[in-house]
């Protein structure tokens, strides 16, 4: 139910597909699409969000017939449309995704008044939510990796073990993955809401995070 409106499945995607091209979803959720060096011919060539990506390596392809366009990776492989992008990016099944586009970019659907075009202020201001949001999503979720693999590492083989204080950190997982559906579920008020309410805590978890990052790093090597 989309408005308080019965739709079908196929509406909602065949909406998406009709009134938005991948490049205004990419840029939407904060993938850089400026025109540069790297963008000719019909698309646009972008740092893919899914890899760490240092030299632009997916392609935006611009819409035809009012498909939409689609995107594809040729580092790490990923490639699909806008309501594949979005599903990947938040990890959402499609249809979620699609309600989610629609949502979000207040599409027409059954008559319902597609939203006028923004100011270029409420424009930026939109970026920075999307910017902030993102940000506090990637961090939750990274986070929530830290932790599972925490309690993977140093969970006590027995009663007599000493419990190590990072098994301890990793029971706080269920919180955490909470906090994260917040950015999946919730809406933009509850989003916001979360940021300014608990921005230190995001401070916290990007500090830890950073700290891990050469740990891990090592350990890689160590393996190999």
């Amino acid at each position: 139910m989309l408005y308080g409106i019965e739709v079908s499945n196929i509406s909602v995607y065949n909406n998406v597909k009709e009134q938005l091209s991948i490049i205004d979803v990419a840029q939407h959720y904060g993938i850089e699409c400026e025109r540069s060096r790297f963008n000719s011919g019909s698309g646009r060539m972008v740092c893919c969000p899914f890899h760490d990506d240092r030299n632009p390596s997916m392609k935006l392809y611009e819409e035809k017939n009012g498909s939409g366009g689609n995107f594809h990776c040729f580092g790490c492989g990923e490639h699909g449309d806008a309501i594949d992008l979005v599903s990947k990016l938040f990890n959402l099944a499609p249809l979620q995704s699609a309600e989610k586009l629609t949502q979000d970019f207040g599409l027409t659907v059954f008559g319902v008044q597609k939203q006028s075009k923004p100011s270029i202020k409420k424009r930026i201001e939109r970026h920075g939510y999307v910017f902030q949001e993102n940000r506090a999503y990637k961090l939750l979720a990274d986070y929530c990796d830290y932790l599972k693999q925490c309690r993977s590492d140093y969970a006590p083989k027995s009663h007599l073990e000493e419990i190590n204080p990072l098994f301890l950190k990793s029971l706080d997982l269920e919180k955490y993955q909470y906090y994260k559906d917040i950015f999946i579920d919730g809406s933009k008020d509850e989003r916001q809401g979360f940021i300014k309410e608990f921005d230190s805590v995001l401070s916290r978890i990007e500090k830890t995070l950073n700290a891990e990052k050469p740990k891990r790093h090592n350990e890689l090597i160590e393996a190999i």
